[in-house]
Order: C-alpha cells, then structure tokens, then sequence
C-alpha cells in the first residue's frame, strides 16, 4: 500500500492522538510505511517517536494556514506520500491546499469525522468537499448531524465505520477490590473518562444515592478540572455516598480496571458519535448501562446486551442499575451477549478492514 500520513492537530494528548497512535501500530504491523503531521508539542512527538512512528512538527494552523500547506507540499514531494489522513476539518483544508501546491494529482485525502455537529454548508467548506476522496462518520448519528444542513457533497464519498479499541489478548484485571477493601459479593460498577458536566456525573451520583439499600459500590476513574471535581466530591459526601463511590482518579491503562468492574456506566448527557468506555465493557464481557442519545444505541441493544435510558434521568438509570446489581444471572447473560457484540461487529480487526477499503 502507498505510504500514509496523518495529521494530528491537537495541542495535548487525548482520545483523538491514541486513535491515530493504534492506527500508527496496526499499520506499521501491517508493513505500511506510515508518518504524521503534528503540531511542534515535544510531549505529542516523544509518544508517537517511541513507538517508532516517522512525525514531522508543522505549525498546523488551520483553514487559512497556506504556509503550513507549502511545508506539507514539500514533505509529499519528499516522501512520495500516497494517502494523507486528516481528522478534523481544519487539517483537511491544508491537506487538499498541500496537495494543489506539491501537484500529485494521485494523492489522497481522507477525513474521519468523530463529532455530531451539523455540516458546514459555506463557499469555502463547498470547496473542500468536492477535494476530499471520502469523509467517514464514525456512526450513523454524526453522519445525520452532519447531513441535516444539508451541504452539498457527493454522497458516494461517505463512509461510516465505527471507532475501535486496540485490546490485548489478555487482560488481568486491576487489584482494585484489594485496594479499596471490597468484599466478593459486593457488586462494582464503574465509569470511566473525563470528569466533566456533560458526561452526567451529577445525574450517575444521583441515581447511586437511589441504590443505597443495595449492595455495591461504584467506581468513578478519570480526572477533571479541579473545580469540577471537588464539586462532585461534595455532592457524593451531600447524598451520604462515602462508602459507595469512590474516586479514582486518573488510571493509565485503564482496561485491568475495566476488567475488575461487573458492568460499566455511561450517563453522558450530550450526543457522542461513537465513545469507546461501552466498547471496552463489552470487550471483557461486561454489560453497559447508557443513554440513547449516542452512537452508542447502535451497538446497545437494550435488555439484550445492556440498557439504554434517556438522559438526565437518574430513577430510570438507577432502575437499570438495580436490575444488574441484583440479578447476576442477567448480568451474566447480557455480558456474554455483549461481548459476541463486540467481537462480531466492533472489535480492531473489523474495525481496521473497512478503514483499509477506504483507503
């Protein structure tokens, strides 16, 4: 395959960056030569440098950015690079103004899309979407947000493919139950990944606050802003949570815990095109408890795999909380069906399959 180079544009590591990373890996495995496009930030650079991935600083602007979109002609040149893999709208438009400039008509400008926002419908976004080779989604939802503007764009250049986690063969779940003295029959649910108001921390501690006659304990793993976390820690002390949520904190890999979890929570209270945290449940045969507002209710099947509930609603997420923590053999059984989901539909080798078609 011709050589592939993302560009990442982000100024600190986060879930976009680790996408790009495992797409990195998989790719050099696959002995592809592959090289990214990233802003100068010695932090972002020393991760992909050790993992033995080619990165190239630019200043990576955005829309208007032609200087940065010169630097890029240049590399193409160089490299003879034969697909460019931009991920957010901004990259795209100096990767298209980069391959006007280096005059390789063969090259090839892909974008992933991993946000619900409606479609830009302006001259100049017209411009882009006639040079984008295709636009992927990373589910129907975003796909929808961004076609309910209507932009003109050539329908037989979009893809959907939903987003995938890299997980390792085995997995050994974290001594949390050592650490935090929970006994064996206790049940732990668990959310993980940013403290923040729009994932519904506030709405999941609310409904914990309606389980206290059952036997559980719920984990929260991520960090937020300082603010946001001491409000959550007062809000847990205010409903009289102390010895049923705990706060974790930031937990670097995140997947042992996942594993030491019985079924995992996602609250989020805004629209998100395809979040990861219910993939990795699944992935280790745990069942998930999410809102429906989410690409997520295209992979949760409610009552068969997990449940769905709508957001902002703490008695409906706590019914189905109750439901797990009081039923093993349900939870049992919807496990298992959501890890033949994962494996069947989710899992990085399909994942990895469509992105290469596309490519």
């Amino acid at each position: 395959m011709k050589k592939i180079f993302h560009i990442v544009s982000n100024k600190e590591w986060g879930g976009g960056e680790q996408y790009v990373y495992d797409l990195c890996q998989r790719q050099i495995a696959d002995k592809i030569d592959v090289g990214i496009f990233c802003k100068p930030i010695p932090e972002i650079i020393s991760k992909y440098e050790e993992a033995g991935i080619k990165v190239y600083p630019i200043n990576l602007g955005g829309v208007l950015d032609f200087k940065s979109a010169f630097s890029l002609a240049q590399l193409i040149k160089k490299e003879q690079i034969g697909i460019i893999h931009a991920h957010n709208f901004k990259d795209a438009f100096i990767a298209c103004y980069a391959r006007r400039l280096s005059g390789n008509k063969l090259l090839r400008v892909v974008m992933c899309r991993h946000l619900t926002r409606p479609g830009k419908n302006s001259f100049l976004y017209r411009w882009l979407y006639k040079q984008l080779d295709c636009l992927c989604f990373d589910s129907e939802l975003s796909k929808a947000a961004f076609l309910s503007t209507g932009p003109t764009i050539d329908p037989s250049k979009i893809r959907i493919v939903h987003t995938s986690i890299v997980v390792p063969a085995q997995t050994i779940p974290a001594p949390i139950r050592e650490e935090f003295s929970i006994p064996k029959d206790t049940v732990l649910a668990m959310f993980h990944g940013r403290l923040d108001p729009e994932k519904g921390i506030d709405i999941l501690i609310e409904a914990a606050a309606l389980l206290k006659g059952t036997n559980f304990r719920l984990a929260l793993v991520g960090r937020g802003s300082e603010k946001y976390t001491a409000q959550i820690q007062q809000l847990i002390t205010d409903k009289g949570l102390q010895n049923h949520v705990l706060l974790l904190g930031f937990r670097h890999p995140v997947l042992p815990y996942v594993a030491a979890a019985d079924f995992g929570v996602l609250a989020s209270t805004v629209s998100e095109g395809c979040p990861l945290s219910p993939q990795e449940y699944m992935s280790q045969g745990h069942p998930v408890v999410a809102t429906n507002n989410g690409g997520q209710r295209e992979y949760i099947i409610h009552e068969k795999n997990g449940f769905l509930v709508n957001p902002g609603d703490s008695q409906a997420l706590a019914s189905a909380m109750r439901l797990l923590i009081e039923q093993p053999e349900l939870r049992r059984e919807l496990g298992l069906e959501a890890k033949a989901t994962y494996d069947k539909y989710l899992n990085y080798d399909h994942f990895y399959a469509q992105i290469k078609k596309i490519y």
